[in-house]
C-alpha cells in the first residue's frame, strides 16, 4: 500500500440564496483545488464525491465539465453515511491501493427553494420509517435530540454546555473570512433563539448554505513534488452498531463514534493524546460534545464541562472546529472540516492558526454511522 496525501483543498462562494448553479460551485471548487496543488484536469484520474439526495452533482458532471480525458477509479455514493468525508476516505484508499494516481473529491450544496404551486410532496417510507414518518418523528434533529436528552439525564449535562459550543465555534468563525456566519454571539443570543426540538435551539443547529469545496488527494511520493506542504493521511475509517433504528440503539449516550474512534486509534496506533486539533462534525451541537467523549479526549460524561472551560477553543487544551464548523461554517457535511484541517497542518489560517499544530482529526456523522480521519503536517 502507498502513502497519501492531501495536497489540494479549495472552495466555492458559500453562502444563502447564490445566484448559481449547484453544478458551477462544484466546478469552482474542484479548479481551486487543483490550482493549489499546482495540477490539472488531465492529472486526474479518479474521483468520489456524495451527492446525497439530488441536491449535488455526479462524477459524470465534472469529468465532462473539466474535460478529464477519463477516470481509472470513480464513486458516487449514495444513501445514509457520514457525508462528505466517505469520498474522502474512500479516495485515499484507492489512492493507497493503486486504483488511482490523483484523486479528487467534492461535496455541493445547492438548496432548493422551489416547490410548484399546489403540489404536496407525498412519498412512500421504507423499513422502520414506516412506524415514524406517521406520528411526526422523521427529522434527525428529533432522533439526535433523544440521544441528547438521555446524556443531560444520565450525566447532567446541561442546556448552558451545550450554548457554550455554539458560542465557542461562532468565536472560531470571527477569525475565518469564508464563514458565513461572523457577527460573535453570547450565551443570551444562545438562549434567545428559537427551540427547535427540546433541547436544541435554532443555534445548537448547522446553517444551511449554497456552496462547495474539494480535496484533492495523491500519493505522499509525487506530494513531494508538487506545489503546497502535503498533509498525510494517517488513517480513515468507518463504523456503524447493531441496530439500524434510532430509538432502540444499545445505549442513547454514546454514537457509532464510539466504535469509529477505537477502529481509529487500534488501526493508526495513535493515542488522543497524540492530537493538536479536531474538527469534529457539528450537524448539531451534542454531536461535537458526544464525538469529543466517544474519542477519548476527554471522560464520558464530561464533555460539557470540558467545553464549558474553553478547552476546545483556539489557545485552549484542543482547539476544535477552528473554521466555525457547521454551526457557523455553514452546512457543508464535514468536507470544509477536510479542508480547514489540512489548512491548520500546513500551518496557514492566520488569526486563529493553532501553535504547532501537527497531527488533527476530521470526524462525520452522527447516530447510527461515524467516519474519522486521522491526518499529519510536516512530514
Amino acid at each position: 500500500m502507498r502513502d497519501v496525501a492531501i495536497v489540494g483543498t479549495g472552495y466555492s462562494a458559500i453562502g444563502r440564496a447564490l445566484d448559481t448553479t449547484v453544478g458551477a460551485l462544484t466546478l469552482d471548487a474542484c479548479k481551486a483545488a487543483l490550482n493549489e496543488a499546482g495540477l490539472t484536469p488531465k492529472d486526474v484520474d479518479g474521483m468520489a464525491t456524495y451527492p446525497a439526495a439530488g441536491d449535488s452533482v455526479p462524477c459524470f458532471y465534472v469529468v465532462e465539465s473539466l474535460g478529464i480525458p477519463r477516470l481509472d477509479w470513480f464513486e458516487d455514493l449514495f444513501g445514509w453515511m457520514p457525508a462528505g468525508i466517505t469520498p474522502v476516505i474512500a479516495a485515499a484508499h484507492a489512492v493507497a491501493r493503486g486504483a488511482c494516481d490523483v484523486a479528487i473529491t467534492f461535496r455541493s450544496v445547492k438548496r432548493n427553494r422551489e416547490r410548484p404551486p399546489g403540489i404536496g410532496y407525498g412519498f412512500r417510507v421504507p423499513g422502520d420509517m414506516q412506524f415514524r414518518a406517521p406520528f411526526g418523528d422523521p427529522m434527525t434533529s428529533q432522533w439526535l435530540a433523544m440521544w441528547a436528552r438521555r446524556h443531560m439525564h444520565t450525566y447532567g449535562t446541561t442546556e448552558e454546555q451545550l450554548g457554550s459550543i455554539a458560542v465557542t465555534f461562532r468565536h472560531h468563525a470571527t477569525m475565518n473570512p469564508d464563514a458565513p456566519l461572523r457577527v460573535p454571539i453570547t450565551l443570551d443570543d444562545y438562549f434567545a433563539s428559537r427551540v427547535v426540538t427540546t433541547p436544541f435551539r435554532l443555534l445548537d443547529c448547522d446553517f444551511p448554505v449554497d456552496g462547495a469545496g474539494a480535496v484533492v488527494i495523491t500519493t505522499l511520493e509525487r506530494a513531494r513534488d508538487l506545489k503546497t506542504k502535503p498533509v498525510k493521511v494517517l488513517a480513515g475509517e468507518f463504523a456503524t452498531g447493531p441496530r439500524p433504528d434510532w430509538d432502540q440503539w444499545e445505549d442513547l449516550t454514546f454514537m457509532a463514534s464510539k466504535y469509529c474512534a477505537e477502529n481509529l486509534w487500534r488501526r493508526s496506533g495513535l493515542k488522543p493524546d497524540d492530537l493538536d486539533l479536531a474538527e469534529l462534525y457539528d450537524g448539531f451541537s451534542w454531536l461535537a460534545l458526544c464525538w469529543l467523549e466517544d474519542l477519548g479526549i476527554c471522560p464520558k460524561g464530561e464533555g460539557g464541562p470540558f467545553i464549558a472551560d474553553g478547552n476546545v477553543a483556539i489557545g485552549g487544551t484542543i482547539p476544535a472546529n477552528t473554521h466555525g464548523g457547521s454551526l457557523s461554517g455553514g452546512r457543508l457535511h464535514a468536507i470544509s472540516h477536510v479542508i480547514e484541517c489540512a489548512r491548520q497542518l500546513r500551518g496557514e489560517c492566520g488569526d486563529r492558526q493553532v501553535k504547532d499544530a501537527r497531527v488533527g482529526v476530521v470526524t462525520a456523522g452522527g447516530g447510527l454511522m461515524a467516519g474519522a480521519l486521522l491526518l499529519e503536517g510536516n512530514v
